[in-house]
């Protein structure tokens, strides 16, 4: 079905994941986000600025929804993490790869059209699967991520005599920071963290190493260097004074040296960095407290010289020049077209507008690192803007859907220490929740500028979070980035074994299993490989574990954890069900939910909610109306759809929101 009446001939979607329209609508009553406020006085929104998730409100499902209009059971993405009927209980497939799409996206159905999309960072978009359109990545929360040469690094030197100490970081890919790196498209899933680390949030205890007088308040998310500091010797452009610090870089392979220097004569302050002692420049420097421009340098990558680039933050240098902190960026390849289509467009974007930086992850709630982090990202949101302006001024385009990260990683990191009862601190967590939410704004400004009469604008989110309660504990179910055996233990379905000093699912004796974010899965003999329960009893054990559900109480506080449950015929009222859904799916009480992924996304908490964001403005929307309606994110397809004249895509399961149009 396709209309001939054409209201808007460009659209653009801009993604805000985890945007709380909660706190969007907030922050604008206290005089806040001009841009959000314009957009709401010029276009259309609801009552509470949101919109209706589809279950479970988590990244993938929500924009697979926003990109089909089609729910969960019929695209077939279901968490951040999918898993197949007839898989190993503990095989799950990345939920961003568009290859696990049933459904068709308004993109492909624009390119029956003939008419030409540009998908930048946006989920379960890539691989690509149509021939004349522009992608940028998609693969990851943050564009590229995937895609850099060198992992970032924190160097610590210190003046003295030892050798350079190097300590790997250790990457999570369960996706606990909503980061999955590298070329993971599955995983085997391991007995959640949180059977381990017990209830909760706390504020993390501060480690000071003894050897180098730094601190962390975790594991190293970025690889530590330590490296000493000693007197500037045989260099050909070293000032009187100058010392120096040997620094490992291209993941060990080479050396690059830096330069620690006094400008006054007395006072160390810049740091500059030499590919060689015999250079007669530095490729690049930067002085206390600031960041480098950009470094651009040759590294051997996979046996061939590759021009790349990379900034340095100084952390910390002491006026004596007895020790130096600094940060070293992701190292990005200048020229691999890996993430981009065609691939000629990375190095194209990157000639025009220059490289990206990564947003940091070396450490968090600790100020400086959290400064950093905050710095990083807003550059991140800067290139966003010029990258995109770029293609939209110089590329063929009808539609263009974009996603930003930003609020939902805040979210994750800090929404939880915003409450005075669990930080001392909270006002400065309170306060970075308020900076993302501001530097999104001024994304959208940017690209409110887009409006000329003829183009539309959907500024949406697919959920938004809540913070964990202080009085309550998160119950050991629900986390989806493993198999929480907690609860499940504790009713007696799921037992355990240790093997080798680690705990392991006991898959003989386990009859059924809490999954992913908000499924649980009997143990079904002739449909999992590890099944141990006759199908003629699989029936007796639904209803008998949703009974036990209902019955379970917090040993904290004797309240009751689970919000309703469904089996897998009722759970179909909620779009899930099919081949990629449990045999049980559950919500949480409002109280014990983990952020979003397992409550209603209308749940409000503390002055936080799970409601997804919606607002649209420009040509064929109404002006300045609030509009009586609950709308969905399954709703956002057939509304371009309609405003652009183009056929509604073949799985959409959305309504048109009329309601939002002009007469």
């Amino acid at each position: 079905m396709s209309y001939s009446n054409i209201k808007a001939k460009k659209v653009l979607l801009l993604g805000l994941d985890g945007a709380d329209a909660l706190q969007v609508k907030k922050y604008v009553a206290e005089g806040k986000l001009p841009n959000f406020k314009k957009v709401i006085s010029r276009g259309v929104t609801t009552k509470d600025y949101s919109m209706r998730s589809v279950l479970p409100a988590i990244t993938p499902p929500n924009w697979a929804s926003l990109a089909t209009g089609a729910f969960p059971n019929t695209h077939g993405i279901t968490c951040f993490w999918n898993h197949t009927l007839g898989n190993p209980l503990d095989k799950l497939d990345y939920g961003f790869n568009s290859e696990l799409l049933k459904a068709e996206t308004i993109w492909e159905a624009y390119a029956r059209s003939g008419k030409k999309s540009i998908l930048f960072n946006y989920p379960t978009a890539w691989p690509p699967k149509t021939k004349n359109d522009i992608y940028v990545d998609g693969t990851s929360i943050y564009t590229n991520l995937r895609g850099y040469v060198d992992y970032e690094k924190v160097y610590n030197c210190i003046e003295g005599d030892f050798p350079i100490k190097e300590i790997p970081h250790v990457l999570d890919n369960t996706g606990t920071d909503c980061r999955v790196e590298g070329e993971v498209s599955s995983i085997k899933a391991d007995i959640s963290k949180s059977e381990y680390d017990g209830y909760g949030y706390t504020e993390p205890d501060i480690v000071t190493s003894e050897e180098t007088g730094e601190s962390s308040a975790d594991v190293p998310n970025a690889d530590q260097i330590t490296t000493p500091i000693r007197w500037a010797s045989g260099w050909k452009n070293a000032p009187d004074g100058a010392k120096e610090v040997v620094l490992p870089v291209n993941s060990g392979m080479a050396r690059r040296y830096g330069l620690i220097v006094a400008e006054d004569g007395k006072n160390y302050n810049k740091v500059k960095i030499y590919r060689r002692k015999k250079d007669e420049n530095p490729i690049g420097e930067a002085k206390a407290g600031e960041w480098s421009n950009w470094i651009y340098d040759n590294y051997r990558i996979d046996g061939k010289s590759t021009k790349v680039a990379y900034k340095i933050r100084i952390i910390n240098l002491e006026s004596d020049g007895s020790k130096l902190k600094f940060y070293y960026s992701f190292v990005l390849d200048l020229y691999s077209g890996k993430y981009f289509y065609p691939d000629k467009i990375g190095g194209e974007i990157y000639d025009k507008v220059g490289p990206m930086l990564q947003p940091t992850n070396y450490d968090r709630l600790n100020k400086t690192a959290d400064e950093i982090m905050f710095e990083s990202i807003t550059e991140m949101y800067d290139w966003h803007v010029k990258a995109i302006n770029y293609l939209l001024d110089n590329k063929e385009w009808d539609l263009f859907y974009v996603h930003m990260h930003g609020i939902d990683m805040y979210n994750h990191f800090y929404l939880d220490y915003t409450f005075e009862e669990t930080s001392k601190e909270y006002e400065r967590y309170r306060d970075l929740i308020y900076r993302i939410y501001e530097l999104s704004d001024k994304f959208i400004g940017e690209m409110l500028k887009r409006l000329d009469g003829q183009t539309t604008i959907f500024i949406v989110s697919d959920h938004g979070g809540v913070g964990k309660n202080p009085k309550t504990e998160f119950p050991l179910i629900g986390d989806m980035w493993g198999i929480n055996t907690g609860v499940m233990r504790e009713l007696g379905y799921t037992k355990l074994k240790e093997v080798d000093g680690k705990l392991q699912i006991d898959w003989q004796h386990t009859t059924a299993i809490s999954q992913r974010a908000a499924f649980i899965y009997i143990n079904l003999k002739g449909r999992d490989p590890e099944g141990i329960v006759d199908p003629k009893d699989y029936d007796k054990l639904v209803e008998k574990i949703i009974d036990d559900l209902y019955n379970y109480r917090d040993p904290k506080t004797g309240r009751r954890v689970i919000s309703f449950a469904l089996n897998r015929k009722d759970m179909e009222v909620l779009g899930l069900g099919g081949e990629n859904s449990g045999d049980i799916f559950y919500i949480l009480e409002p109280e014990f939910t983990r952020c979003h992924g397992n409550g209603l996304s209308n749940h409000e908490l503390l002055g936080h909610s799970m409601k997804a964001l919606f607002a649209a403005v420009g040509a064929g929307i109404k002006s300045g109306e609030i509009i009586d309606r609950n709308v969905g994110v399954v709703d956002i397809v057939p509304t371009i759809s309609y405003l652009a004249g183009i056929p509604v895509p073949k799985n959409a399961e959305g309504g048109i929101i009329y309601q939002a149009l002009e007469e």
